[in-house]
């Protein structure tokens, strides 16, 4: 299993989430592959941080409130915003992997979607570990 198929997986579990699935249920289906850890841990991170990415997720779709944006757009870009400022993850592959993502899996305005709101939030230069705190105690 490649890491693209990984963040396919990923992409899998956190929508059965989504749509009233059990998360454990639907990360035990991978145990056992070679990429097994990469996509438990890329799951509940994505999961627990559902609220910090969904913040700038709005923060960065002007003129778009975040209900109106489709499942499958929501869930990537939360991967990539994961991937990027809580897992620390190269930018350009990130972004990458999630329009080509959006290209497979949405439709055909989504890549450009999800590629423009991921190249606005890795260029912005938030420390998110300041912000991760002040969710904390506020």
């Amino acid at each position: 299993m490649t890491r693209r198929d990984a963040r396919k997986a990923v992409l899998d579990c956190l929508y059965e989430n989504e749509m009233g699935g059990e998360m454990q249920e639907s990360i035990a289906q991978y145990a056992g592959r070679k990429q097994f850890e990469f996509i438990s841990s890329f799951v509940k991170m994505t999961s627990e941080n559902r609220d910090f990415c969904d913040k700038y997720i709005s923060r960065f779709s002007k003129n778009w409130d975040i209900s109106r944006i489709g499942a499958i757009d929501r869930i990537i870009l939360r991967m990539g915003i994961t991937e990027i400022l809580v897992m620390g993850g190269e930018k350009k592959i990130a972004i990458n992997e999630a329009v080509e993502l959006a290209k497979k899996y949405s439709t055909d305005k989504s890549s450009a979607f999800v590629n423009g709101i991921l190249d606005k939030i890795a260029k912005e230069k938030t420390d998110v570990k300041k912000e991760k705190e002040g969710e904390k105690n506020g």
